[in-house]
């Protein structure tokens, strides 16, 4: 298997990085363009969601999509079906065949639409005969998934203006809802929510003008460059300081733990400043995704913490918690994890056994998140070997020319 080896020389940290529109917030405004056929311009999208989201061929009728990013596109295709239309043919990777569908599946099935499993029942691939959306979507079971309870507020806007979308047995707050609950009030949306029941009224406004801005997510391993160098200046373009995405919530996270962010006319300028806190304390239940690089940070500097709401990295491509467990192990730092009911707790005691001038050797488990977690402990001085590092093209294919131009050797 392929194995990147990242080192970097013990000197200041510098330079620029430019971030591509955020794939989450492009594909949304695409749906909102597309249904709406709003006038109002998307200054930037990202190129991927262009072209494999929401792409024009998906209005046509019959489509297979078994290139390209399957995943992305599924979570986003259901408004697609129900507004426009026609037989779909819905498959993907061998990974994502083997992600059952059966509950969301199931909604469009009561709507009208006739589904057939062409392999296994409950799995793609399958075929959808759908018809035009003629009604509201009065109540939809927030356990299915954010994307699809997104999904059907933004397909909703093609209502007329009195009619409501009434969201109950909301489970948990999802940062990707509210991402699209606050998209949609920048263009014209009455809505009001909390945990039990969100009522939303639409009027969208055309000829609003919106510019999709950079992944605060992938911004999320350039403030664990810096926490983790002993001196350190960046600038990021692209990302929006009052940003809509749940995890624009690291530049406070990471503040408390050494790293500033400051706003620029194009982005952010982070840097060192002392650290806040002896022993992290955090609850990452609405932004589970950011557990990794906090984790590993913390590992590195040698930082006590207690994370709540970590359980859902065990349903991820691969459980990032055996992961994190095995692997900081090799740091000297021993994970524990404490279970209460399906609630899990991450608890690290701030001991590690590491020097700085050591070669370790991690493995990913191919898991995208985690090689780009993994990488930035070079700027403590270790020698990182890491495998499968084309992994990061899933979400962030510039990651090692990135890393390149920052001062880091990737060979």
């Amino acid at each position: 298997m392929l194995t990147y080896t990242i080192t970097k020389q013990d000197a200041p940290l510098s330079g620029e990085i430019t971030f591509a529109p955020n794939k989450s917030i492009s594909s949304r405004n695409l749906v909102i363009q597309a249904i709406k056929n709003s006038k109002f311009d998307i200054k930037s999208i990202s190129e991927k969601d262009a072209e494999k989201v929401i792409d024009k061929a998906l209005r046509k009728g019959k489509v297979a999509l078994d290139t390209g990013d399957p995943e992305k596109a599924i979570r986003f295709l259901g408004a697609f079906i129900a507004y426009f239309g026609g037989e779909w043919i819905i498959t993907g990777t061998k990974e994502m065949k083997e992600r059952p569908v059966a509950d969301v599946i199931g909604f469009l099935d009561k709507q009208g639409h006739n589904i057939k499993y062409l392999e296994r029942e409950g799995f793609p691939p399958l075929k959808i005969i759908g018809k035009g959306l003629n009604g509201p979507i009065l109540r939809v079971d927030a356990s299915i998934c954010s994307q699809f309870i997104s999904t059907s507020l933004l397909i909703s806007q093609k209502l007329s203006h009195d009619e409501v979308i009434d969201l109950k047995n909301w489970i948990v707050e999802s940062p990707y809802v509210s991402q699209t609950i606050r998209l949609l009030n920048y263009l014209g949306v009455n809505s009001g929510w909390d945990k039990e029941e969100m009522l939303i009224e639409y009027d969208l406004h055309d000829g609003a003008e919106m510019a999709v801005e950079g992944d605060w997510l992938a911004a999320s391993y350039w403030y664990q460059v810096v926490a983790l160098s002993k001196k350190a200046e960046l600038k990021i373009n692209g990302l929006n300081f009052e940003s809509v995405q749940g995890n624009a919530i690291v530049k406070e996270i990471f503040e408390s733990i050494g790293v500033k962010t400051i706003p620029t006319d194009n982005g952010v300028l982070i840097k060192n400043i002392k650290r806040k806190i002896k022993t992290f304390y955090y609850d990452f239940t609405n932004s589970p995704d950011l557990i990794p690089v906090l984790v590993i940070t913390c590992v590195g500097l040698g930082i006590p913490f207690r994370f709540l709401g970590v359980e859902s990295l065990r349903l991820k491509d691969v459980d990032r918690i055996m992961v994190l467990q095995s692997q900081m192990l090799k740091l000297g730092a021993k994970l524990k994890v404490e279970k209460r009911g399906d609630l899990e707790t991450i608890i690290f005691d701030g001991k590690t056994n590491f020097k700085d001038d050591s070669t370790i050797e991690f493995n990913s488990f191919s898991d995208h998140r985690m090689l780009m977690s993994l990488a930035p402990l070079s700027a403590l001085g270790l020698k990182i070997i890491i495998d499968d590092p084309r992994a990061v093209s899933r979400s962030y294919s510039g990651y090692w020319d990135d890393f390149r131009k920052a001062g880091f050797s990737v060979m």
